[in-house]
């Protein structure tokens, strides 16, 4: 019978010294788990970030909605008139949580619109979508080689 010696229980008495790169990263990455814990005990859990909006209200709006904007409605940018401008950013929240909500608003209108429903729920579809933009991309990267060889292909 085959047995894998280091699955088994070493016999008793044994000294087991750590591996040596145990002995380098076990102290590095408890002293970044310390700066993490640190780091959201004294800034992240004092902001609203990962929060539910104040404004919603479950009687009201009903379930919550990741991608909708719960505040007033406001003038939209491309109908602001240049003279308007100052005073609708002034009318803007600047806040780490604002932008943060801003930029997690979007991502998820984006998921809901081409990732998620009827239409977009088909998960080979999406994998497909990655695989070629991914595609596109390194050819968009790579494409100044062909061009560079297009200029010299008639000259040998």
């Amino acid at each position: 019978v085959f047995r894998m010696s280091f699955l088994r229980p070493p016999p008793a008495g044994t000294k087991l010294t750590p591996w040596v790169p145990d002995l380098i990263f076990i102290p590095i990455s408890r002293a970044f788990e310390r700066v993490g814990v640190y780091f959201y005990n004294r800034v992240l859990s004092k902001t609203e970030i990962g929060l539910f909006d104040k404004r919603w209200n479950k009687k009201v709006h009903g379930p919550y909605c990741h991608y909708r904007y719960y505040g007033a409605r406001d003038t939209r940018l491309m109908s602001v008139k240049l003279s308007e401008l100052p005073a609708w950013l002034s009318r803007r929240e600047k806040t780490v949580g604002a932008f943060y909500n801003e930029v997690m608003r979007n991502i998820w209108r984006v998921h809901h619109k081409y990732y998620s429903g009827p239409v977009y729920g088909n998960t080979v579809k999406t994998i497909f979508r990655f695989i070629f933009c991914y595609s596109f991309l390194c050819w968009l990267v790579k494409s100044h080689r062909y061009l560079d060889f297009q200029k010299t292909m008639y000259h040998w």
